[in-house]
């Protein structure tokens, strides 16, 4: 008798699994009733004998379940005698009425999972334990199946349980065991839950069962089988998966896997290219992965489909592209599955920089603390004591979505509550703008690109007294640089003038002298004495030291009558340090006895250490190393975590001048790392100085003398004839030291030049005796004697110690 395709009186597909079993009392009717004995049987020759149960036949044609068995479904309609394609849509059907599709299609294969091309991930799997169950999370792309696979047995059973796909329920762990027998080759399967435990762990053996992508720590539970190894990939630890029934008890470790590191990228990616891992161009292509390996996969495909364009080309094209361009698909799902609570944190979050105050972002949203413990626990963000982070390639993407997802005012109103949160833990804390820099650079940058421009002068304005204390010279002037882009000179002096100080402070002359030249023209008060003084500070950079000291009387006087004992004190220790360089050694000591006054007299913490550690060079200029000690001990005593730069140098300068250079190597390392966080050029460039002639005591006379011309061309290129003629001086004595008496004398004479023009007479001194010892070097006695007694002279003239 022919049977329909479609049953009799059901044109539609079922809707329900109610609707499913009428369709096969339909068809069975159709086929003549036969007994479900009989089905059982005609099934089992369909299975090569394996006969199911005839009352697991029965339940597929009894309403009232919760789910059938999509196999048994297909087999009984095959036995019914509906044709293949329709039997198998039947059961297709069966799926997708036993819940959400992908949550219930669970796919289960046996075998070897390939673990060829895995790298970088060596340390990472020698530090995880052999224990029964391993969870391994991260990132969306960061490799964990990649990980799975080196973990696992060489017979291994792998189940895609695909939890974190949108929408997904948890998988029925019935319905994942019976496809793990049904993959090892089982054709007849129990329902019961204990039976399908007992069944699946008698067979599986000694092989590792790899769950992939598992959401639902209750549900892992019921799979957790004693005696059989796990490994599991999760978005989320599956927190309390070791206090679920059945679990507890058992070893469990969790491992995090985090991106890989650049030299491993690079390996990966060279290897996916068959490129060396050193070009330069693969190197580019490896910074905008992030580390991640599926978007270095990604970016291998797209050159291999582009077989003209060269790594350059390539790199040039991924450096434009957004750098989640790549990576959208896998972090839209990721973001889909979050609750819509979470979701905004995150967007939000985004809205200010990768790193930042997490109490910032609890200013922006109530719901922060909450969200950011569960975002955590997906990897999407990094909790770092009080800091948010997020990857590179996440906060882009994240980026993008904020400024689709919110309008306009919603963004303006979000960043100013985090404005107003900077703002006041500024004012609770000085240090505030220092130690949280990238969070006070990212609201600033989120306000501006929001068009809160007065927000923006704001906070410049009141990050930079911080930032100058910590001598952040290069983030003050990235903060300011935002804040005049929108002020008007006119209306906001005191950004430019700061802008001007920074630019003094980075050795960037010419143009600090510009800015202050405009502010002078407009400011009044203390704004026209802090010009002045800070137009005293650059003139004296550039060795003008008349301009200079003129400037800093100027900029005295007006604070004084302004009743401004701050810009005063400040402009009087800088009068009494250009009067040391000119080796006025006593008027110099005496105007930094009456600026360090003001100073302790109104707290100007940072004048005091300006004050004293310029009062060091002096006590060096004199011989007086156990006075220059004592300073330096206080200063470091009273610096806290601030990195001090110029203190360290003096340091270094002491010991190098009082003959100790063990102890001026070792402070050399502690300067230079506390000059390259402040990005302070006149340390730097001292430092670099120092370490040319340390390098040259250690009999590095190459390398001295290159790092010491370095400094020259940097001094001439910067304007400054007081770091030309120091440069100068310290690369003729390196000369001189290698041998080479004419170029000694050549560099000390062009020094010497330059220091008679600016009046620096201990510059002047210094190439005299170099002069002299070229001489003695060539043979000259008489000339050599001449020109040390003129070196001495002019240095007992100005009392300095190199004189007596």
């Amino acid at each position: 008798m022919a049977v329909r395709e479609t049953a009799p009186g059901a044109p539609h597909e079922p809707s329900s699994l109610d609707e499913l079993s009428i369709r096969l009392g339909e068809l069975r009717a159709a086929a003549g009733s036969p007994s479900y004995a009989e089905i059982a049987r005609r099934v089992g020759e369909l299975r090569s004998g394996d006969d199911p149960a005839k009352v697991t036949v029965y339940d597929c044609f009894r309403a009232g379940r919760r789910r059938l068995d999509d196999a048994l479904v297909r087999d009984i309609a095959l036995a019914l005698g509906l044709p293949q394609n329709a039997a198998a849509a039947l059961g297709e059907r069966t799926r997708e009425l036993n819940g959400d599709r992908m949550a219930v299609h669970v796919d289960v294969q046996v075998g070897r999972r390939d673990a060829e091309g895995v790298v970088g991930r060596d340390r990472l799997v020698a530090g995880i334990p052999n224990a029964p169950i391993v969870i391994l999370t991260g990132l969306p792309g960061v490799g964990t199946s990649s990980v799975a696979s080196l973990l696992s047995s060489p017979q291994a059973i792998t189940v895609q349980l695909r939890g974190s796909e949108p929408g997904q329920r948890p998988a029925d762990p019935v319905e994942v065991l019976r496809r793990v027998l049904g993959a090892l080759g089982h054709r007849s399967m129990p329902y019961d839950l204990a039976r399908l435990r007992e069944r699946v762990a008698a067979e599986v053996g000694e092989r590792t069962i790899v769950l992939e992508d598992a959401a639902d720590p209750a549900a892992v539970a019921a799979l957790v089988l004693p005696g059989v190894r796990y490994v599991i990939t999760a978005r989320t630890p599956l927190s309390g998966l070791e206090n679920q029934q059945g679990v507890a008890g058992i070893p469990l470790h969790r491992t995090v896997v985090p991106p890989l590191g650049d030299d491993d990228s690079a390996a990966l990616l060279g290897r996916l290219l068959d490129a060396s891992p050193d070009d330069p161009a693969l190197l580019r292509l490896v910074r905008v992965s992030g580390g991640l390996p599926l978007d270095l996969v990604m970016l291998a495909a797209t050159a291999a489909r582009s077989p003209d364009w060269t790594l350059a080309d390539l790199a040039e094209r991924f450096e434009w592209e957004p750098a989640s361009a790549r990576m959208r698909p896998a972090l839209e799902t990721a973001l889909a599955t979050l609750l819509p609570e979470d979701a905004e944190v995150l967007r939000l979050a985004a809205l200010i920089d990768r790193e930042f105050d997490s109490a910032v972002l609890g200013a922006m949203t109530p719901r922060a603390d909450a969200a950011l413990a569960r975002l955590a626990e997906r990897h999407l963000v990094t909790l770092d004591g009080a800091h948010v982070r997020m990857h590179a390639t996440v906060f882009a993407f994240l980026r993008e979505e904020a400024q689709a997802s919110f309008p306009a005012s919603a963004r303006r109103a979000a960043v100013e509550r985090a404005s107003d949160a900077v703002l006041a833990a500024i004012e609770s804390d000085p240090d505030y703008a220092a130690t949280d820099y990238a969070t006070v650079f990212g609201v600033a940058s989120a306000a501006l690109e929001g068009g809160s421009e007065r927000t923006v002068e704001r906070l410049a304005l009141a990050a930079h007294p911080a930032l100058a204390q910590w001598s952040m010279w290069a983030a003050a002037f990235r903060l300011h640089e935002l804040a005049s882009r929108v002020s008007a000179l006119e209306s906001a002096p005191e950004v430019a003038l700061n802008v001007a100080v920074c630019a003094e402070k980075l050795g960037r002359y010419d143009e600090a002298l510009m800015i202050l030249h405009r502010v002078r023209r407009v400011a009044t008060g203390v704004a026209l004495a802090r010009t002045w003084n800070q137009l005293g500070s650059v003139q004296r950079r550039m060795s003008r030291f008349d301009d200079a000291m003129r400037a800093y009387r100027q900029a005295a006087a007006i604070a004084h009558a302004e009743g401004d004992l701050q810009v005063e004190g400040r402009a009087r220790g800088n009068h009494a340090d250009t009067l040391r360089i000119v080796a006025r050694y006593a008027e110099a000591g005496r105007g930094y006895a009456r600026a360090l006054s003001i100073a302790e007299q109104i707290d100007d913490t940072l004048n005091v250490s300006i004050v004293r550690t310029n009062r060091v060079l002096l006590h060096i200029s004199l011989g007086r190393f156990d006075d220059a000690e004592d300073e330096l001990a206080w200063l470091l005593a009273h610096a806290g975590e601030r990195p001090v730069p110029h203190v360290h140098a003096v340091l270094t300068s002491v010991a190098e001048a009082a003959g100790d250079l063990e102890t001026a190597r070792r402070r050399m390392a502690i300067a230079e790392l506390a000059a390259s966080e402040a990005g302070e050029y006149s340390a730097t460039t001292e430092l670099a100085l120092l370490s040319a002639r340390l390098r040259a005591a250690d009999g590095d006379i190459t390398g001295a003398v290159s790092a010491a011309e370095a400094v020259l061309r940097e001094g001439m290129r910067a304007g400054s004839p007081l770091l030309e003629t120091d440069a100068g001086n310290t690369l003729a004595e390196l000369l001189l030291a290698a041998g080479d008496a004419e170029g000694a004398v050549r560099r000390a004479a062009a020094a010497e030049e330059v220091a008679e023009a600016t009046g620096d007479l201990a510059e002047i001194a210094r190439g005299r005796a170099v002069r002299a010892g070229a001489a003695q070097l060539r043979g000259d006695a008489q000339e050599a004697a001449a020109l040390w007694e003129s070196s001495r002279e002019l240095y007992r003239r100005i009392g300095h110690r190199l004189g007596r």
